[in-house]
């Protein structure tokens, strides 16, 4: 439970009525975010490049130089190409995924102990706290966080080598080859890339951000205040209107009026909101 030093106790006694004590903002660590993108980048960036390496190869054979449209035997050859393919990254991708997953909720439960106890600090007016507290919700939240990585991961050569599987048989169908390939090939890399590192950023903000909301629980605080980014090219207009708002964990705020969806600062996909704890002082 928070408690607070007896200077600050003694003056939220003094008070007509029940004040209200803030913490520092709670910041997701730049830090554990790019150790994360770059993780998952080499990972995506080993794909994508031997996909390219070993299509090109395969189309620059003397059997690829016939007629694409009358030729079976590389329409043939193509599939077993991308299903050696998807064999070897879908392994890869499984193999590694506990790892990095487990390594970035580490990291994020790393920072947030030390961000919550200095938020705290302040908050309780110089008491130094204990926040390295475990219990079984926590547990929970550093399974589903694993386990939403190791899922998110897991999906980005399936969804990668299905494009570029698609992209393979229409060059084949019109005959243009490579012509048409290549910038198709360059496209799905571009674009797995990026949704490589929007997985990293992002899923490092939720889990650092839900292992926050189950440690302040625990600790005894109830409230947090909401701070808008002020970031991003289309601000969700209800977040910026949250700005500044104090709310309970047990009475969640709507945080997308679309499904009606509640939640914390970050849950939200790509929010970069945060919180910072509340705790008011009732006399009673």
């Amino acid at each position: 439970m928070i408690s607070l030093t007896k200077k600050r106790d003694l003056w939220a006694s003094q008070r007509a009525t029940a004040p209200v004590f803030k913490g520092e903002q709670l910041q997701v660590s730049a830090a554990a975010q790019v150790s994360y993108v770059r993780a998952l980048s080499s990972l995506t960036a080993q794909m994508t490049a031997q996909t390219m390496r070993e299509i090109e190869r395969l189309f620059k054979t003397d059997t690829a130089a016939a007629h694409f449209g009358q030729d079976a035997t590389i329409a043939s050859q193509s599939r077993i190409l991308l299903s050696s393919l998807s064999n070897k990254f879908t392994e890869l991708f499984a193999k590694k995924a506990r790892a990095l997953a487990e390594g970035m909720v580490k990291d994020a439960d790393k920072t947030s102990k030390t961000a919550l106890h200095s938020s705290l600090q302040k908050l309780s007016g110089g008491m130094s706290l204990k926040t390295s507290v475990m219990n079984s919700n926590l547990t929970n939240i550093y399974k589903a966080s694993v386990a939403e990585n190791v899922s998110l991961i897991k999906s980005i050569p399936a969804e990668y080598l299905q494009k570029v599987e698609g992209a393979v048989m229409r060059s084949i169908t019109t005959g243009n080859g490579l012509q048409d390939l290549v910038p198709a090939l360059q496209q799905y890399e571009g674009q797995t890339h990026r949704r490589a590192k929007n997985i990293a950023l992002d899923q490092t903000r939720k889990a650092y951000n839900s292992i926050n909301k189950g440690r302040m629980q625990a600790l005894g605080v109830e409230q947090f205040e909401w701070h808008h980014s002020g970031g991003g090219a289309h601000p969700r207009e209800d977040h910026v209107e949250m700005d500044g708002e104090i709310y309970r964990f047990d009475t969640l705020p709507v945080i997308d009026e679309r499904t009606g969806e509640r939640g914390i600062p970050g849950q939200a996909p790509n929010c970069r909101c945060t919180m910072s704890p509340v705790f008011s002082f009732d006399k009673e």
